[in-house]
């Protein structure tokens, strides 16, 4: 057993044994046909024909007594489970991460038997006799589909963090409220930070955290604001109902992308990230990601993405609360929570559609042909994990502060709609204490945008040659295409334009159907507008009107 396996299955033991004993809960009922208990206060379950319901009651009430480990969510029973160190269909998981796992009926049978005494009626002795929780009882229990004595789980955390309202989650075990689970041990150098500390507090805090960047070699001052809206992001991700990617690019490999990435994790969970490397295939990559919302991972990093990153997931993943998926090998649909912290790296890295809306980006650029040659002062991860606990204390006491201090509205800074909360614990409070807006960098995604440049080239040379006259995807193909046919070139930026999001392959098809998926988008005050269908070829027809 690797030093992260134990380390997390050390924090799961500390938290059994430091849990304090469960009181009954209100909803409890004593059902003496089947159940009772014995003078040391443990409950007895009698086994016998024709009680089952009342069996599979009590078995579930003592459940909920002794295993504190054991919750309902998205419609199964699971418990947090440590995990050994795996790569297996492009999933990457260091030894000790935790992960949700579902119990299953063999399992269960193991636990309903600690959890209560278990009695079957011996006919030759005439008399109760201690016997094993049956398994088809536990099969029976499982199947119910809804277990309102355990507790539900929205998700399990390994690091303190903060309510919407500044209340400070960082002891172990459940937390009723917010249904999050801390199954984190105790942390080196972690105190809890004052509920309402000072701007001058904060600013102290702002100074740690920056401290631990000096050497990584930001674009501006912008990115490095957006690193520190990565770390806060990543502590409060579980109680965000939106949260945008954190992404990270730069010119050249070993600039520090990676690192970065795994700085998040480190603050975070203690241990270095689960990785998900992104298949050729679209689809498979998606059932990656759903395999890892659905186990939990707190910290997710696409690392090294070589194309353009754009996923209906990963939209669905920073904007949701949750999404129904299909968990592989499964038949129906689950809802799951989409609460884990995502960070994409890469070289050059190309945010595409929609997914630039929900992206905070950080760029890095060494200035040096061969940045691997570079030398530190410290080893950053070293550090990061040996000062764990003071770092997590000062990015607590960043929006803490901010929320003592009455949230106040930051003058010129654009709304950022549907990420309402995240602006209030993470964005308003960076700027508040005078670092510039964590968003600034990402303006650079829509400029480099390559759907947004063929848009612009086509509306621009469609304006030239037709104004604004109705015209169908075929008259523009041939229009454009005619000056490849020709010497003269009459057309040349029309038939740029075409070849660019056409993808080389100018088809009126393939126009029609970029045409229909960008109407009515605005770009340099020309808007694409479809008018009435022809009269002849009943085909589509379209216009550029410009507008603002």
């Amino acid at each position: 057993m690797n030093d992260g396996i134990e380390r997390g299955a050390e924090a799961l033991d500390k938290l059994a044994s430091a849990s304090p004993k469960k009181k009954q809960r209100k909803n409890l009922r004593v059902v003496p046909a089947s159940g009772s208990f014995n003078a040391d206060g443990r409950r007895v379950i009698r086994h016998a024909g024709g009680k089952l319901s009342e069996i599979v009651y009590q078995v579930g009430q003592a459940l909920a007594e002794h295993c504190d480990n054991l919750f309902s969510y998205t419609g199964r029973v699971v418990c947090v489970h440590v995990a050994a160190e795996t790569t297996s269909r492009g999933v990457r998981r260091p030894g000790g991460a935790l992960v949700v796992h579902t119990v299953a009926p063999p399992y269960l049978t193991v636990l309903a038997t600690r959890a209560a005494i278990h009695e079957r009626f011996d006919a030759r002795t005439e008399s109760f006799k201690p016997c094993d929780c049956p398994f088809r009882v536990a099969v029976a229990y499982l199947d119910q589909g809804i277990w309102p004595e355990l507790p539900e789980l929205s998700g399990f955390v390994e690091a303190p963090l903060i309510t919407a309202e500044g209340r400070i989650i960082d002891r172990p075990g459940y937390d009723e409220p917010t249904g999050l689970f801390f199954c984190g041990g105790e942390i080196p150098g972690y105190t809890t930070p004052p509920a309402k500390p000072t701007r001058a507090a904060a600013a102290h805090a702002l100074d740690t955290l920056l401290d631990l960047f000096a050497e990584f070699p930001y674009v501006t001052r912008n990115d490095l604001a957006a690193t520190l809206a990565g770390i806060i992001t990543a502590l409060v991700r579980r109680i965000l109902p939106a949260a945008p990617l954190i992404a990270i690019t730069a010119p050249t490999s070993a600039t520090g992308k990676t690192l970065l990435g795994e700085t998040f994790a480190g603050i975070c969970t203690g241990r270095r990230a689960s990785v998900l490397s992104l298949d050729s295939d679209d689809t498979e990559s998606e059932k990656r990601l759903v395999g890892m919302l659905l186990a939990g991972d707190i910290v997710i990093l696409i690392d090294n993405v070589e194309r353009g990153l754009n996923s209906v997931l990963l939209c669905q993943a920073t904007t949701q609360t949750s999404v129904r998926v299909r968990p592989l090998g499964a038949s129906g649909m689950v809802s799951i929570p989409t609460h884990a912290f995502i960070c994409a790296t890469g070289n050059n890295l190309q945010i595409r559609r929609d997914l630039k809306r929900r992206t905070v980006l950080i760029r890095l650029d060494a200035g040096q042909e061969r940045p691997e040659q570079r030398t530190f002062k410290h080893d950053h991860l070293k550090t990061v994990f040996a000062k764990r606990g003071s770092l997590i204390r000062a990015a607590l006491t960043v929006p803490l502060a901010y929320l003592a201090a009455g949230a106040p509205e930051i003058p010129n800074l654009q709304a950022f709609g549907g990420f309402e909360l995240w602006n209030k614990l993470v964005r308003r409070p960076l700027v508040w204490l005078g670092l510039p807006d964590p968003l600034k960098g990402s303006e650079t995604l829509r400029e480099s945008d390559p759907d947004l440049e063929g848009m612009r080239s086509l509306l621009g040379a469609w304006a030239e040659v037709f104004a604004d006259k109705p015209t169908t995807a075929a008259e523009v193909t041939a229009a454009g295409m005619s000056s490849a046919m020709s010497s003269e070139h009459r057309n040349p930026a029309l038939y740029d334009a075409l070849q660019l999001v056409c993808a080389e392959k100018v088809h009126p098809r393939r126009l029609g159907y970029w045409l229909r998926s960008h109407r009515d988008k605005i770009v340099d005050g020309m808007q694409l507008k479809q008018d009435a269908r022809d009269e002849h070829t009943k085909a589509a027809r379209w216009k550029v009107s410009k507008c603002g």
